[in-house]
């Protein structure tokens, strides 16, 4: 327990308050061994920018650039490039934007420069050092669902150009920390200590909220790495489970922003007034056969009609003009200071339904893990009409039509109902589960990409263009971002070594080690 104020003896000591001094960001980390006069708490709130993408550049990056792949957004624009992740041809420049921005960015933003400092200040000790272990564990393990290999074990003492980790070594690393991280949450949790609930602008500082976002954090990454590696994954699941995850809208983890940004999704549509983000086709059609009444709480309606209507990923040539009218997503139209989803507690329950229908011991059943899920989910979103909607055992997700564009539409191959059926095959029950987490989870895209990587599920409509080369098979999509330029630049020996550890390359179209089994696609 004496961990635990180690640190905050450390910022009495600076004689400086923990807020306002971001700014002064630049000054610390221009030389990472330079003795920091920031007080520790001051290097969170950049970390935790890594979290939602709340910046509207980062945000454009992040949450629409290659969120296409997991069929919420579509990015009908091409900016002149020719080039989009939509159309599977995406360039250099544009790929090594996200993960570039997750390790570092300019003025001490991203997610190591305060990392580091961090380390420094406390010795790689005690409860600030532990919840920057999990912010890291959070985005690395985005990095390493994004590109595979990763430095992770070997970054120390201000450098990440340093080796990578094969998938598997990587993934039980971040496991380790994280369970150290837990341990000490958990600690202050019992001690009522709130130390960073001036700049926690999450959940204030409540440790006993972080420790269930720890702990379904962990349950998330257990199923990734499911197929590949089911002992250990069920170990790391039934222990995230008995300590504790997300139950209740009250845990769902939100960037509340507090005056740092506006929300990044207004941004990137209404508020550059160039809507350049749309609701992609494919939720919008699922939603519409299923006549999900969440449909008004996720989407602008199209234009002056009562109709909800998305755009077609992967459209060469596209222009925000032509699709202007298009539904868009809700955040266009809401306030700017609306807070950003990081990981909602309806994803926890549809885990845990997927865990129950492995045979693991989650706490409950599958249909009884699914069904709350659901409810869970229309609770989040203030939507009416739950029970009606798990009791449908007839609806069925609906085809895009295009009413302007006639190539764009595309029948729907997916026939999942959403009623449980307990006789049904545990393929169809997978179905249903991935596709109303699915659903559920927007529009977190990385979470529903990996699902659609890992299960092959839901059903995503191919792009209408595919310009890949090498060709990537339209229907499974692309399957990572290949590693960054930049690392070819300034790691070339360590990132060539990683590219060898991936069976296909790096390229686009390899398979990630946690979703190797998922070799044949049911559509």
């Amino acid at each position: 327990m004496n961990k635990i104020y180690k640190n905050i003896i450390l910022l009495v000591a600076s004689g400086v308050m923990a807020g306002g001094c971001t700014e002064k960001f630049p000054e610390y980390n221009t030389n990472p061994y330079e003795p920091e006069s920031l007080p520790v708490t001051s290097f969170f709130p950049a970390m935790l920018d890594c979290l939602a993408s709340p910046e509207e550049n980062p945000c454009q990056r992040n949450n629409t650039f290659w969120a296409c792949h997991g069929g919420y957004v579509t990015a009908p624009n091409s900016w002149s490039r020719g080039t989009l992740y939509s159309t599977l041809n995406i360039d250099n420049e544009w790929n090594r934007w996200t993960v570039d921005w997750y390790f570092t960015a300019e003025g001490g933003k991203g997610l190591y420069p305060g990392w580091f400092s961090v380390q420094r200040q406390t010795d790689g000790e005690g409860y600030y050092f532990q919840m920057a272990q999990l912010l890291r564990v959070y985005v690395m393990s985005m990095v390493a669902s994004l590109q595979g290999p990763l430095p992770y074990t070997a970054v120390a003492n201000g450098d990440f150009y340093v080796a990578y980790d094969d998938e598997q070594t990587a993934w039980h690393a971040m496991f380790d920390d994280l369970d150290a991280a837990i341990a000490e949450i958990q600690a202050a949790a019992l001690s009522g200590s709130t130390p960073l609930s001036s700049v926690d602008r999450v959940y204030s500082g409540d440790n006993n909220k972080w420790l269930k976002f720890a702990n379904t954090l962990k349950l998330r990454m257990a199923m990734r790495i499911s197929d590949v590696d089911e002992a250990y994954a069920q170990q790391k699941a039934e222990e995230a489970v008995a300590a504790g995850v997300m139950e209740s809208i009250d845990d769902s983890a939100y960037d509340n922003l507090n005056g740092r940004y506006p929300n990044g999704y207004y941004q990137v549509s209404a508020g550059w007034g160039s809507y350049e983000v749309k609701a992609n086709a494919c939720i919008v059609s699922y939603m519409n056969g299923y006549n999900d009444p969440r449909r008004e709480k996720y989407f602008t309606k199209y234009g002056s009609t009562e109709n909800y209507v998305g755009v077609r990923s992967g459209i060469q040539g596209c222009l925000p003009n032509d699709y202007r009218t298009y539904s868009g997503l809700i955040y266009e139209s809401l306030d700017r200071t609306t807070p950003m989803p990081i990981m909602l507690a309806a994803e926890a329950a549809f885990l845990r339904a997927e865990g129950a229908l492995k045979g693991w011991n989650m706490g409950g059943t599958a249909q009884h893990f699914y069904e709350q899920g659901i409810r869970l989910s229309f609770d989040e979103w203030g939507a009416a009409g739950a029970d009606a909607y798990i009791a449908d055992n007839t609806s069925t997700p609906g085809d895009h039509t295009d009413p302007v564009v006639a190539a764009n539409s595309i029948t729907n191959k997916s026939e999942v109902t959403i009623a449980w059926d307990e006789s049904a095959s545990d393929d169809e029950k997978l179905e249903k589960i991935i596709t109303q987490k699915w659903i559920a989870g927007f529009p977190g895209s990385l979470e529903a990409w990996s699902d659609f990587r890992r299960t092959g599920y839901p059903y995503l409509f191919p792009p209408r263009d595919n310009l890949s080369q090498p060709q990537i098979d339209g229907e499974r999509g692309q399957r990572r971002l290949r590693f960054s330029q930049s690392e070819y630049e300034r790691n070339a020996a360590n990132v060539e070594a990683a590219a060898a550890m991936l069976a296909g390359g790096d390229e686009d179209g390899t398979e990630l080690w946690w979703a190797l089994k998922n070799g044949e696609k049911k559509y």
